[in-house]
């Protein structure tokens, strides 16, 4: 617990997006003049209130929470665009110093086994559910947790994933475009770098994203996270 609380007290040196880049900005969403800074490790959460042209009120699903606040995708979703959600973590103190910084719960759980389809029916969850993040080690993992989505039942407007193919090499990687393409999901950047490690895909839902938003952020090659949100 004392190593997690370090890291928290370390945050100041971990956000990629601060106020100066407002005008840089590729789309500048309803309330990003107001954000002082960032807190995603890469840019995850400026991503995806600019697909969603700065949603207040949206849900997320975060499986592999890590840190509440430090390299967090969803903290500022929650604390400055009053998102609800849940979180999954594997690691119990994890989830108990999450749970005393968050308002939105952490479950301790594996999540390439866990029943996301009762929790969803049991919160009401909306069918169109605004922001997946997948993220949890090693990337087969990952993968396990995808396949025990309801994808059939559930969409997710915007989707990060966590594909560390610099280090875990391409089959994976492949096999989560292929879910993905299947159901409908539309690529926008591959690839995503961070300290020049290509680790992420992004992906948004067509059917609810419209293609002027996402396209200006469409690359298939390997480009630094801040690179792909500003200009």
């Amino acid at each position: 617990m004392e190593e997690l609380i370090m890291q928290e007290s370390n945050w100041p040196n971990c956000p990629r997006y601060f106020n100066s880049d407002f005008d840089n900005l590729k789309y500048q969403f309803p309330g990003s003049e107001n954000i002082a800074n960032n807190y995603a490790q890469s840019m995850q959460d400026m991503f995806v209130l600019s697909m969603l042209d700065g949603k207040k009120n949206g849900v997320y699903v975060e499986i592999g929470a890590d840190q509440p606040r430090v390299i967090s995708n969803t903290y500022l979703l929650e604390t400055e665009f009053d998102w609800m959600g849940v979180s999954f973590e594997l690691e119990g103190d994890k989830v108990q110093f999450f749970n005393t910084m968050r308002r939105n719960q952490c479950i301790c759980a594996d999540a390439t086994k866990f029943d996301y389809k009762f929790l969803f029916e049991e919160r009401n969850y909306p069918k169109q559910i605004d922001y997946l993040q997948l993220d949890i080690e090693p990337a087969e993992q990952t993968l396990n947790a995808l396949k025990a989505l309801p994808l059939d039942e559930y969409r997710y407007s915007v989707i990060t994933y966590e594909t560390d193919v610099y280090c875990d090499g391409p089959d994976i990687q492949d096999e989560q475009a292929r879910i993905l393409k299947s159901h409908g999901y539309q690529l926008v950047a591959k690839n995503v770098m961070n300290e020049g490690n290509p680790y992420e895909d992004w992906w948004v839902d067509p059917a609810v994203v419209p293609e002027e938003r996402w396209k200006p952020y469409k690359t298939m090659l390997g480009m630094d996270c801040k690179e792909v949100i500003c200009k």
